[in-house]
């Protein structure tokens, strides 16, 4: 008789615009084995998007369609657009498309009927702030803290402040349109993108509450032991093995940077980090899913 693999495993995707494809990369060489073992996802920002790309099984097309959906934007910024009466990013409207395309030919469906939980990590502004005060409040903090706690992971600063965690499980969006709309609310950082709308809530990007947010994932009945994919390098006591928790970082700086959408942007070669990457952290991934309960 075969031996039957226990669920017990969670993911967790770090945001971090077109720096989250090295997750993708990555998956391409571990999602075979790691899938069955999964008991539950999370997600923030882009990595709540690179969640929902992987399990659309579309990943191709997505990367297709976005560097053609790119293919006029020379700028990430135009600030004479409003002139026009034109966003000043070309962003928000490109991502749209963008996962909207991911969720057709089945891939919304394919979302819906994962075998686990696929949260997603979304922040709420506090009550008593305006929504423009509020999110800038909360990236200054966010970038704040960074600047003085170099090489943190796991942020504080914004739930000191009074921003509260918004999750949602993706398998209970009603249509491919809500889907985006909660993966858009999650990675809402204007200018980039505009402030999330969902469900009656006015949300921004959920990493003003943790950009590596395993605490999501072990929300999730079941999961025993946590991969952390972040999205950028990280000082190396920070990484590996912690405990019950895998932390796996790039090697080096992703080639594109997070909010690059012009059409010469190094977007592929996050990828393919990722995917060179990914032999590296083999003897780590087999200690942690070795581990006893």
């Amino acid at each position: 008789m075969g031996s039957t693999v226990t669920r017990d495993l969670g993911l967790t995707f770090a945001g971090g615009g077109n720096r989250a494809l090295y997750q993708l990369g990555l998956m391409r060489r571990w999602r075979d084995q790691l899938l069955p073992r999964v008991a539950g996802v999370a997600g923030v920002s882009a990595g709540a998007c690179m969640l929902t790309v992987m399990l659309s099984e579309r990943e191709e097309q997505v990367r297709t369609f976005f560097a053609a959906r790119r293919g006029g934007v020379r700028r990430n910024l135009d600030w004479t657009a409003p002139l026009r009466r034109e966003p000043i990013a070309p962003h928000g409207s490109i991502y749209r498309d963008t996962l909207l395309h991911a969720y057709e030919g089945g891939g919304f469906e394919r979302v819906k009927r994962a075998p686990f939980p696929v949260l997603m990590l979304a922040a709420e502004i506090p009550r008593p702030l305006p929504s423009a005060l509020g999110t800038f409040v909360g990236f200054g903090a966010y970038q704040l803290e960074k600047s003085v706690r170099p090489g943190l992971v796991h942020p504080t600063f914004g739930r000191q402040l009074g921003f509260r965690p918004f999750v949602f499980d993706a398998r209970e969006c009603e249509s491919a349109e809500e889907l985006a709309a909660l993966v858009l609310a999650s990675s809402a950082t204007p200018p980039f993108t505009p402030l999330g709308r969902f469900r009656g809530r006015t949300l921004i990007d959920g990493g003003v509450i943790d950009n590596n947010p395993a605490f999501v994932t072990e929300q999730i009945a079941g999961v025993r032991r946590n991969i952390i994919v972040m999205t950028r390098p990280y000082p190396e006591s920070r990484t590996g093995l912690q405990g019950r928790r895998l932390y796996i970082a790039p090697s080096r700086r992703p080639p594109a940077d997070c909010w690059d959408y012009r059409r010469d942007a190094p977007v592929d070669d996050n990828l393919a980090l990722g995917e060179a990457d990914a032999p590296s952290h083999g003897d780590a991934i087999e200690r942690l899913l070795a581990e006893r309960g």
